[in-house]
Parts: C-alpha cells; sequence; structure tokens
C-alpha cells in the first residue's frame, strides 16, 4: 500500500469532516493490508486508526488499535525506531482517555525516551508529547511537574507559530490553575487562548474548528459559559 496516498486521502477526508467515510476508508486500507500482508503499512494504519477511535472516545477499539500496533512494531524489530515514538505517544494518549494511568505513564515514558533520541527538543512533535504526559501529572501532588511539561510544550508551540496547539495548551494551564483554584490565572491563560484563536476566516479550516470545539469543552469543565459560547460561534 502507498502510505503516503492513504495519508493525504484520509487527511482529506478529516479536512471536509467527513467522519463516516474516514472511518470507512481506515478500515478498508486496514483490510487491504491484511490481504497484502503488508505489515509496515498496517502499523501506519493501525496508528490512524487508534487516534480516530480515540477522538470519538471509542475507547475499546482505540485501545485493541494500540495493542496491535505495538505487537506489530515488536514483532518487526521496530520497537526501537523514530516512528516507534510516535506510535507510543498515541498509545500512551489511548490509553490516558481510557482512564488507564499507569499504563498511560509507563508507553509515555517509553516515548519520550525515542523522542530524546531521535526528535530535536524544539519539534513540533516534542511539543505534543509535553502537552500529553503533563495531562497525566493533574493531581495536587503534581500539579508542578504538569505545569513544567505544559510550559514546554507552549515554549515549542509559539515559536513555531502554531496557533491552534498553542491554543489548547493554554485552555491546558487554565484547566491546572483551576485545579489550583487560581481562576484569576485561569481566566488569563483562556483569554489567551481566545486571543490566539482569533483568526480571519479563510484560516479556520478543520483543524481550527476541531481546536474551537476542545476549546469548548474546556471551558465549560470549568465553568466559563461566556468563553466557551465564543468559541462555538468560531466554529460557525
Amino acid at each position: 500500500m502507498d502510505v503516503q496516498r492513504f495519508l493525504k486521502e484520509l487527511d482529506a477526508l478529516l479536512g471536509k469532516e467527513a467522519f463516516p467515510e474516514a472511518k470507512a476508508f481506515l478500515y478498508a486500507a486496514l483490510n487491504e493490508c491484511e490481504k497484502e500482508k503488508d505489515v509496515l503499512s498496517k502499523i501506519s494504519v493501525y496508528n490512524e486508526i487508534m487516534g480516530f477511535e480515540r477522538q470519538w472516545g471509542e475507547n475499546e477499539a482505540a485501545i485493541n488499535a494500540a495493542n496491535a500496533s505495538i505487537s506489530l512494531l515488536e514483532q518487526t524489530g521496530m520497537s526501537v525506531s523514530r516512528p516507534a515514538a510516535m506510535i507510543y505517544l498515541n498509545a500512551a494518549t489511548v490509553y490516558k482517555n481510557a482512564g488507564n494511568t499507569p499504563g498511560a505513564k509507563e508507553l509515555y515514558e517509553t516515548a519520550e525516551k525515542l523522542f530524546l533520541r531521535y526528535y530535536s527538543p524544539n519539534d513540533k512533535e516534542t511539543a505534543g508529547l509535553y502537552n500529553n504526559m503533563a495531562s497525566v501529572y493533574l493531581d495536587p501532588n503534581n500539579y508542578p511537574k504538569a505545569e513544567y511539561y505544559y510550559q514546554r510544550a507552549l515554549s515549542i508551540l509559539t515559536r513555531a507559530g502554531d496557533v491552534c496547539d498553542a491554543a489548547v495548551t493554554y485552555m491546558n494551564l487554565a484547566g491546572l490553575e483551576k485545579n489550583r483554584l487560581n481562576e484569576k490565572q485561569a481566566l488569563l491563560y483562556a483569554e489567551e487562548a481566545k486571543r490566539l484563536m482569533d483568526v480571519p476566516d479563510e484560516k479556520r479550516d478543520g483543524y481550527y474548528r476541531y481546536t474551537c470545539r476542545k476549546c469548548v469543552s474546556a471551558c465549560k469543565e470549568m465553568g466559563m459559559p461566556e468563553m466557551a459560547a465564543h468559541f462555538e460561534k468560531q466554529i460557525k
């Protein structure tokens, strides 16, 4: 299977928010890999499936894809490689979302070792690692560690000019400060996310709208209805 073409076609479907079609496309690609006994492409497809199912809250399907992907990495001797770094990161996030914090921490630690080996500290992918790692330390005893990872992620994304992911990181920091009962700082971080997402209409693509939805959810959880309403308007 031509993996680059597969990814391009998948991105096109997701960009149009054709989600049912994207899901059918993913599983059709998986069947193609199985018929062709194309193990390396199968790893890539499973990686995309776990991310897709995670976004839609299908935890069991996401975990199955994560476990299958990791198993194939081990079978092919690719568990210590640059592609493996991203797969372990995605798998850790799947475990976190499913409520398996110990499993997520173990996978994040594996991913971090691989990122330190294969990625630059200033890569956007490294920011994604830090953003996700922070989320498994959101308990009172580990708030400083969570803040450390969020700030590292924000520094990378700000330098890269990545508006959407930087906005999400600000919302993550707002949630952290809300947990600390620091309402003023939480609002300041949320306002920074709002400022970043004030972009021209032509830049409001599928990923922009997806980011706004994440911001809406975060604002509602933090008891910021006016801010949530603002982001909801941005989606339309």
